[in-house]
């Protein structure tokens, strides 16, 4: 069995966030890396639910008889990576939640999608600046990135940005599929990540006892940004164990 590696981007995001760890640490490696529907596409999600999106991105990859897929999901990436596999169970081999939880929402949580989907019908560039600038530990150490996925984000339409987070606000958690399907299972998070907190994470791993985490100290929830160099180190010893 070869392995294919499949990338996925998180809300407001693009897939070149991944351009350097693919680079560096998946050169001799089969990587796919598709955009979620409305993100630099025109793809519209008639029904805004996970399911859906991870329909669209299955339609985006080229999956070849005799391979295993590794999912690996950023944010609300990770949303739908956990989806794919529950979708294709016989050929995944693997999971990595990077900056992304198996939890559903929690009720607050639940509330400030919908506080952020009114935002975002409002004025959906202030919503977004400031959404952008809560992703990082120190936001002004990265204006230049944060100022990049700002103009990025002017070109995604406030129907995408509100079926995303309608999507995020009806998922279900995935606790009974990874313990049932005892798959290898890898998460970095980041010692001050406003989005999702270490304390929650360090729950969420009580839970799931296979998991491997790395936690990345001083970085928020762009990892691949703030620490650039630990989250390629992470993803190369996911590329070693799956190519060996």
């Amino acid at each position: 069995m070869s392995v294919h590696f499949v990338f996925i981007h998180g809300f407001l995001g693009n897939e070149e966030m991944w351009n350097e760890i693919i680079h560096s640490e998946f050169q001799n490696q089969k990587t796919s890396q598709p955009q979620l529907a409305g993100h630099g596409n025109d793809r519209i999600i008639e029904l805004p639910t996970i399911q859906e999106f991870a329909k669209d991105i299955l339609n985006q990859i080229d999956i070849q008889p005799h391979e295993e897929l590794i999912w690996i999901g950023h944010s609300m990436g990770g949303y739908v990576a956990l989806e794919l596999g529950k979708m294709l169970p016989e050929i995944t081999a693997g999971i990595v939640l990077f900056h992304s939880t198996a939890n559903a929402d929690t009720t607050l949580k639940k509330q400030d999608r919908l506080r952020a989907i009114e935002a975002a019908k409002e004025h959906k560039a202030l919503y977004a600046s400031n959404l952008i600038d809560g992703l990082f530990h120190k936001p002004n150490n990265h204006r230049t990135a944060i100022d990049q996925q700002l103009h990025f984000i002017q070109n995604i339409s406030t129907q995408t940005t509100i079926a995303c987070l309608e999507a995020m606000r009806q998922r279900d958690d995935s606790f009974e599929f990874l313990n049932l399907s005892q798959l290898p299972l890898f998460y970095f998070a980041g010692t001050h990540d406003k989005v999702l907190p270490l304390d929650r994470m360090q729950k969420e791993w009580e839970q799931l006892p296979r998991a491997k985490s790395v936690i990345a100290f001083q970085s928020g929830h762009m990892g691949h940004i703030e620490k650039p160099m630990m989250a390629c180190d992470f993803f190369n010893q996911i590329a070693m164990q799956f190519s060996s």
